[in-house]
């Protein structure tokens, strides 16, 4: 029986992240694809990989007696694709970038304009996730440089300031507060409040900002994009902490009203990460260059 790389690599995705979303998120594929793709995978195997039927995704005892193995396989085959590249001197000039939801929509696109338009040979590759997520692909060489929002710690990881920012209270136009210029720490802790799922580097600042026990309770949203915080705020649905650069256009429509935060540490610092006492290609170093201009 011979097992399908790309199949294995789905499974070995969905372990990762536990879940079925994110794997396609970071495959770039849709989340039937993935589903799809999986079943197959099992039917071929003639056994149930994950389970489905629980809160928390969880691999079956066959499903983890395959893991390790589809790492090993997939690890050999990127190997030989990074053998194969660096023979045709291409590797050096590929660009493997990881980027945070906020980052890839709000600072990217300019970024890679400016990078492209310098180095016009070189590839980039893409992957968006959060926080928690690119500094487990940077530890595992899945890619050489990930653009992450502070908090961000790794043992296997060295992190960077390159830019900072201030978190921004926002609320819709016809909210009470659309008015105030500023609002105080206490007082966003009596309201309905969205923010984004564990894991993000802005959960772990609104929960040290507002305390665990406030982000626990039931007043709280938790969603998993940023732009959905966004249109949830502006549907009414609550107040959120949020990155000043992720509300500019928002705030210039009208479709948002953003205060000042009062009585807490509102900045926001992003960062690069690599990984510790690795030798960078010259398209990750040109990249590093770009963003200390």
């Amino acid at each position: 029986m011979i097992l399908d790389l790309h199949k294995l690599e789905i499974f070995a995705t969905i372990a990762q992240l536990a879940s079925f979303t994110r794997a396609a998120e970071h495959l770039h594929m849709t989340q039937p694809t993935v589903s799809q793709q999986l079943a197959m995978l099992e039917a071929q195997l003639g056994t149930q990989l994950i389970e489905r039927d629980t809160r928390r995704l969880r691999l079956t005892a066959a499903g983890f007696a395959l893991h390790p193995y589809a790492e090993k396989l997939l690890a050999l085959a990127h190997e030989a694709a990074e053998a194969t590249r660096a023979a045709a001197g291409l590797a050096d000039r590929t660009l493997r970038l990881g980027a945070g939801h906020v980052l890839a929509a709000y600072l990217l696109p300019g970024l890679l304009s400016r990078y492209q338009a310098r180095y016009p040979g070189h590839t980039v590759r893409i992957s968006v996730g959060n926080t928690a997520e690119l500094l487990a692909l940077v530890a595992s060489e899945a890619v050489e440089i990930a653009l992450v929002g502070s908090p961000a710690e790794h043992s296997d990881v060295l992190v960077t300031p390159f830019m900072h920012d201030h978190l921004v209270v926002i609320v819709a136009p016809g909210d009470a507060w659309a008015g105030r210029s500023e609002v105080e720490l206490e007082e966003v802790r009596q309201r309905t409040l969205l923010t984004r799922e564990p894991g993000s580097a802005l959960h772990a600042t609104v929960e040290r900002l507002l305390g665990a026990p406030v982000l626990a309770g039931d007043s709280v949203i938790l969603l998993g994009e940023t732009e959905a915080i966004k249109r949830s705020v502006e549907a009414g649905l609550g107040v959120a902490l949020i990155q000043g650069i992720a509300v500019e256009r928002e705030v210039k429509a009208g479709n948002l009203s953003r205060l000042r935060l009062r009585g807490g540490d509102d900045s926001r610092t992003y960062a690069y990460a690599r990984r510790h006492r690795h030798e960078l290609s010259s398209a990750a170093r040109n990249l590093i260059a770009l963003l200390q201009d």
